[in-house]
């Protein structure tokens, strides 16, 4: 049966009152799909005398958007989400490293506030999203462009006033905080970099999904070169920030040799901790890292080793336990290391880069360094320093 006898079989039953429900499920049951249903009912509501619009021609004729096609606009939608998130944390990020603020850079380091993790997370976000978002929009247009009489769900048209909403609101967002920001005179490269970051990404969301409704709802012949020139623009964002990214982070290679030496550096920062704790308890330095073992309370801290070596990391007492005071006794001891890059590169991916004497693990230069760590000892009353026995006079 083909279609002309599917809309003369649709039209008898029509004028026989059953339903449309009833309808499609006799020809469903047989083979004919939802989607050849809904044409031929249309077509014969058209010729049992149902008016159309003026603009109707192309109506009686409309397919609805197949399960499938709203899949995929819903899928491309979670993409979009997924590669705006991704390019402005990523410029955000590139802003930071080169545009450093002086009340965050607390420690003399460019680019505090930098996280390489989330440029790297970014830069695999953008990899995999970005082209995946361009190829479900391509298939989405492609659909409409071979069948112009085909119309969109609800649903989707819903979704995407939702994102042009988002997006309007963004943009009067950003402005007005822009523009206050100035007023203040408050306006620094940093803050004004990030605001037209947000304001060129919403504005290429909005002015997209504007001519999509006109092209897709309202069936408006939009040149094919608008929508090519949005796809050039974000593609080059996307190629610029990738760029970018990788300069400000590093390759992954560099990003190795960052993450060996931080974990270097806390080895450090943990074994000084240890060290000096293990001082306080026996009133003496350990004359090795091996001492630590005879402790169960810091045996945990002997079995640190380099993480890419496995190396034990360098130990020595500089100065024992000194009595400077009646109760007091004070010494120094040295750790050392061989790290990859200079601390700076460290301090620049620590998202929580240590305060106080912890952060002099994380300053150093490349190759071997060390650092001193001074552990001041109170003796407890009648007791005898272990390290230093007092000298008692025989008559």
């Amino acid at each position: 049966m083909e279609t002309t006898s599917l809309s003369t079989f649709i039209q008898k039953q029509i004028t026989s009152g059953v339903s449309k429900e009833a309808i499609k499920e006799q020809l469903i049951a047989v083979g004919w799909s939802e989607e050849d249903v809904d044409g031929a009912y249309a077509e014969a509501l058209v010729a049992v005398g149902v008016p159309v619009p003026e603009a109707g021609v192309r109506e009686r004729h409309t397919r609805r958007a197949s399960t499938l096609e709203i899949v995929l606009n819903f899928f491309s939608f979670i993409l979009l989400g997924i590669v705006t998130t991704a390019l402005g944390g990523l410029y955000f990020e590139i802003i930071n490293t080169y545009f450093p603020d002086p009340l965050i850079d607390r420690h003399g380091v460019n680019g505090a506030g930098f996280s390489a993790d989330t440029v790297h997370y970014a830069i695999a976000a953008l990899i995999i999203g970005f082209p995946l978002y361009y190829v479900s929009v391509r298939l989405w247009f492609k659909k409409f462009r071979q069948d112009e009489g085909r119309v969109e769900s609800r649903l989707t048209k819903w979704v995407t006033y939702l994102v042009l909403l988002a997006a309007s609101v963004t943009i009067v967002g950003d402005l007005i905080a822009l523009l206050f920001t100035f007023l203040q005179g408050e306006l620094s490269a940093r803050f004004f970099l990030k605001a037209i970051t947000i304001l060129v990404v919403s504005g290429m969301i909005f002015g997209f999904y504007y001519f999509e409704r006109k092209k897709v709802q309202y069936h408006h012949e939009i040149p094919r070169k608008t929508f090519q020139l949005f796809g050039w623009a974000l593609i080059g964002l996307v190629v610029v920030g990738v760029a970018l990214g990788f300069a400000a982070a590093g390759s992954p290679t560099t990003e190795r040799m960052r993450t060996f030496d931080e974990r270097r550096a806390s080895d450090l920062a943990t074994l000084a901790s240890c060290v000096s704790d293990y001082a306080r308890q026996f009133e003496r330095l350990p004359a090795t890292l091996d001492e630590l073992n005879r402790s169960t309370s810091y045996s945990y801290c002997a079995s640190r080793r380099d993480p890419e070596t496995g190396d034990a990391y360098e130990y020595r007492v500089v100065t024992p336990l000194e009595e400077i005071s009646n109760t007091m006794f004070e010494g120094e001891f040295e750790l050392c290391a061989t790290f990859s890059l200079e601390g700076s590169a460290i301090a620049a991916n620590t998202a929580n880069y240590p305060t106080g004497t912890n952060s002099k693990w994380y300053e150093h230069a490349v190759g071997r360094a060390c650092d001193t760590e001074t552990v001041a000892v109170k003796q407890a009353a009648g007791t005898v320093s272990v390290s230093h026995p007092v000298t008692v006079p025989v008559p």
